[in-house]
């Protein structure tokens, strides 16, 4: 969960990436479009650079999530509302079925960050891999749980330390200030559920 402002497309994986990414950023763009907002100014709001947010739209970037937390903030909206989609006349009893070898838009800060429920459920499951930092805080207003597949990591909930190993979990409520970090020369494999708020 690293901070940085600007992802990029992991080179050999262009035509998994094109097809995600593109979802990803036509959903960017028709939001921005129906919140009345010039490319440029989206950009000032989130942060980042005109030309960047353009290749976001085109499907030619990846986003980190902070990058795409900053966007989602800029138009109104949260980044599950971006990272997910209903179908066209979803029908009641609709099912998703993720494959393993499914391109990803977002990359974690360590490699691509794998989005388990493409299609507006009322949870989104995520699995993060590698080694993360401690990075910035996050808070939000969606309650979270985080399981360890992997490894070890550190999970900081305001003034508390957890550390979590394969096995272990942790669930904190909205509004909780909370970052993670894997110990010296480690990695970890974590899957994170997060609650859905949709706001369109």
């Amino acid at each position: 969960m690293t901070d940085a402002t600007e992802g990029s497309a992991a080179p050999g994986r262009a035509t998994d990436v094109d097809e995600s990414a593109r979802a990803l950023g036509a959903r960017i763009r028709a939001l921005r479009q129906r919140r009345g907002m010039t490319l440029t100014q989206a950009a000032a709001e989130a942060e980042l650079s005109h030309s960047f947010l353009s290749q976001v739209e085109r499907g030619l970037e990846r986003l980190s999530m902070a990058s795409l937390f900053r966007i989602a903030r800029a138009l109104g909206t949260t980044q599950q509302d971006l990272l997910t989609d209903d179908p066209p006349d979803r029908p009641e009893g609709a099912y998703y079925v993720y494959r393993q070898e499914s391109g990803s838009p977002v990359d974690a800060g360590t490699g691509p960050l794998a989005v388990l429920a493409q299609h507006r459920a009322r949870f989104l499951p995520m699995i993060f891999s590698g080694a993360f930092d401690d990075g910035a805080w996050w808070q939000h207003d969606e309650e979270e749980f985080l399981y360890v597949l992997e490894g070890e990591v550190i999970v900081s909930l305001g003034d508390t330390e957890v550390l979590l190993r394969a096995g272990d979990a942790t669930y904190y409520e909205s509004g909780i200030r909370h970052r993670w970090r894997t110990p010296e020369g480690g990695s970890c494999r974590v899957l994170v559920v997060k609650e859905q708020q949709h706001s369109r």
